[in-house]
């Protein structure tokens, strides 16, 4: 019986109709059925429903039972509780821990930081860029703000605690420098983009990761792979203020889907010198290492050519496998944030 009333218990409502208890159950004999339901209500498991009436059949049933859950023991939060950083409302945890069990996956990332690297919160971030900084998942952000909210309010916290800004719809491009000669970046996510754009423009500096670029491109999911968009953006915009792309480089998330929007790209536009760019990629990697990554929601299925790919970056060894997309894992783009730009951007 032990398993059936845990089977009860992973039950995701409280009432349960006498059919379905009878499948969960398992038994065909409907006078042994019978007797199990009985002991489940003498042992305090079940409870008739007394308002829905019975099955009609001898031994009668009723058609509907609810489940009744042990209350939680929450003593097992307790330590936890304690141990948060000050700034947190550590006595309204422990006079609320069920509360705490709600708040307790948001909250251990913005307790970790709190306490190991409050010097991150100082300087901004995106959204997304912060949300990956603090939980490893780039969305979490935009996917629970009302709960984040309503764990900052009860821990007595300001929302400019987070220190992030919203990237608003960029314009698709951002001519830093014009020369005869220009390298442009395609940037496949908009908070990246923004985020370049941002410490490019405010800093004047141009050269990432030892790279001079002149143009920021944001791709627009799938608007960069159109076939021909960017001949005909070199052709006739950049041609138009007197240069021309010597080269076209692409980053994006290094994932399998990240992987085929850039040979995607490069298939449409033969014309054009359009390489990942390695320097940044590799950044990436390095960030990426000790991570718990985020799983892939792309089920689709569809393998990129990841060896060809990492022979671009300039991978060799265990490292060139890319081993972690095998596992269904990937790391965003967004790992990539402002701290880090500004760490690899020079004049």
């Amino acid at each position: 019986m032990s398993k059936i009333f845990s089977e009860l218990l992973d039950y995701d409502k409280t009432i349960i109709g006498v059919d379905e208890l009878q499948k969960i159950i398992g038994e065909p004999d409907y006078s042994t059925f019978q007797r199990q339901v009985e002991q489940l209500a003498q042992g305090g498991a079940l409870a008739p429903v007394r308002s829905s009436g019975t099955n009609g059949r001898l031994p009668p049933l009723s058609n509907r039972y609810r489940i009744i859950r042990p209350p939680e023991d929450y003593t097992a939060c307790l330590p936890a509780i304690r141990l948060l950083n000050p700034a947190l409302n550590i006595a309204g945890y422990l006079n609320n821990p069920a509360l705490y069990r709600k708040h307790e996956v948001i909250l251990k990332g913005l307790n970790h930081c709190l306490w190991y690297t409050p010097e991150l919160l100082k300087e901004p971030m995106s959204r997304k860029e912060r949300s990956f900084s603090l939980w490893s998942r780039e969305k979490l952000l935009d996917e629970h703000r009302a709960l984040i909210g309503e764990i900052l309010k009860f821990n007595g916290l300001n929302e400019d605690l987070l220190n992030c800004y919203d990237t608003p719809e960029p314009f698709f491009e951002y001519v830093h420098t014009r020369s005869g000669q220009m390298t442009v970046l395609i940037l496949e996510n908009k908070d990246t983009w923004y985020t370049f754009r941002k410490l490019m423009q405010g800093t004047g500096k141009g050269v990432i990761a030892g790279k001079r670029v002149d143009v920021l491109i944001y791709g627009e999911g799938n608007k960069i792979t159109k076939r021909g968009a960017l001949d005909e953006y070199n052709a006739g915009m950049l041609r138009g203020r007197a240069g021309q792309a010597g080269e076209f480089l692409y980053f994006g998330d290094l994932d399998q889907e990240g992987i085929r929007l850039f040979f995607r790209t490069r298939e449409a536009n033969p014309g054009l010198d359009i390489r990942p760019f390695a320097g940044i990629y590799l950044v990436m990697l390095k960030l990426a290492a000790g991570v718990e990554l985020p799983k892939s929601l792309d089920k689709r299925g569809i393998l990129a050519p990841v060896t060809e790919f990492a022979d671009m970056l300039g991978l060799s060894g265990p490292e060139s496998r890319l081993g972690f997309l095998k596992q269904g894992r990937y790391i965003p783009q967004e790992i990539v944030n402002y701290q880090v730009v500004s760490g690899i951007l020079s004049q």
